[in-house]
Protein backbone atom coordinates (compact mmCIF):
# COMPACT_ATOMS: atom_id res chain seq x y z
CA UNK A 1 0.00 0.00 0.00
CA UNK A 2 1.71 3.71 -1.14
CA UNK A 3 0.53 6.28 0.90
CA UNK A 4 -0.44 9.59 -0.52
CA UNK A 5 0.28 12.76 1.21
CA UNK A 6 -1.58 15.99 0.58
CA UNK A 7 0.03 18.75 -0.23
CA UNK A 8 -0.99 22.18 0.37
CA UNK A 9 -1.03 24.42 -2.27
CA UNK A 10 -0.48 28.26 -0.65
CA UNK A 11 -3.32 30.43 -2.23
CA UNK A 12 -2.47 33.86 -3.19
CA UNK A 13 -5.38 36.22 -2.22
CA UNK A 14 -6.21 38.63 -4.65
CA UNK A 15 -5.84 41.06 -1.66
CA UNK A 16 -1.69 40.10 -1.16
CA UNK A 17 -1.55 41.06 -4.83
CA UNK A 18 -2.39 44.64 -4.96
CA UNK A 19 -0.23 47.48 -4.14
CA UNK A 20 -0.07 49.41 -1.54
CA UNK A 21 -1.87 52.50 -2.49
CA UNK A 22 -4.45 50.54 -3.97
CA UNK A 23 -4.69 48.75 -0.21
CA UNK A 24 -5.29 52.86 1.14
CA UNK A 25 -7.51 53.35 -1.21
CA UNK A 26 -9.70 50.53 -0.14
CA UNK A 27 -8.85 51.27 3.42
CA UNK A 28 -10.32 54.61 3.21
CA UNK A 29 -13.11 53.73 1.01
CA UNK A 30 -14.17 51.08 3.71
CA UNK A 31 -14.20 53.89 6.39
CA UNK A 32 -16.34 56.21 4.76
CA UNK A 33 -18.82 53.48 4.79
CA UNK A 34 -18.31 53.06 8.07
CA UNK A 35 -19.04 56.76 8.61
CA UNK A 36 -22.12 56.58 6.80
CA UNK A 37 -23.45 53.27 8.19
CA UNK A 38 -23.32 51.32 4.94
CA UNK A 39 -20.34 49.15 5.61
CA UNK A 40 -21.49 45.44 5.99
CA UNK A 41 -18.22 43.68 7.44
CA UNK A 42 -16.63 46.03 9.95
CA UNK A 43 -13.98 43.17 10.10
CA UNK A 44 -12.77 44.21 6.83
CA UNK A 45 -11.13 47.20 8.36
CA UNK A 46 -9.01 45.37 10.61
CA UNK A 47 -8.23 42.69 7.47
CA UNK A 48 -7.21 45.70 5.55
CA UNK A 49 -4.70 47.09 8.31
CA UNK A 50 -3.11 43.68 8.07
CA UNK A 51 -2.52 43.52 4.39
CA UNK A 52 -1.03 47.22 4.65
CA UNK A 53 1.19 45.82 7.58
CA UNK A 54 2.41 42.85 5.67
CA UNK A 55 3.20 44.95 2.25
CA UNK A 56 5.13 47.38 4.24
CA UNK A 57 7.01 44.19 5.68
CA UNK A 58 7.84 42.69 2.24
CA UNK A 59 8.59 45.95 1.31
CA UNK A 60 11.24 46.34 4.44
CA UNK A 61 12.76 43.12 3.87
CA UNK A 62 12.98 43.76 -0.33
CA UNK A 63 15.48 46.79 0.59
CA UNK A 64 17.79 44.61 2.97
Amino acid sequence: MVKTTKTTVKKTSDKQNKSLAELRADLLTAKKSLHDGTLHNPHAIRSIKKDIARALTNEKKGEK
